[in-house]
């Protein structure tokens, strides 16, 4: 069976982050590791902080993470 020399794990997403906004808007983003995930949740939480309602890290399907914004702050709900 012959590959495309292009086609290796390294281009395929690992996982995806989810921004959902307070008007209830998803963007998805690619991220290439779970880790990367990870410290993309935290910069889009501090970042964006006030116009997100939920920030998932979802990996093949399965969420990985999950944050909810309160009135304090984040809550890791999963």
């Amino acid at each position: 069976m012959n590959r495309n020399p292009d086609d290796t794990a390294e281009d395929v997403p690992q996982a995806r982050l989810i921004l959902v906004e307070q008007s209830g808007a998803k963007r998805e983003i690619p991220q290439p590791s779970p880790v990367r995930g990870m410290i993309e949740a935290e910069r889009a939480m501090q970042r964006h902080g006030p116009r997100l309602r939920q920030v998932k890290l979802v990996s093949r399907h399965r969420a990985i993470a999950r944050w909810k914004a309160e009135e304090l702050g984040w809550r890791r709900v999963a």
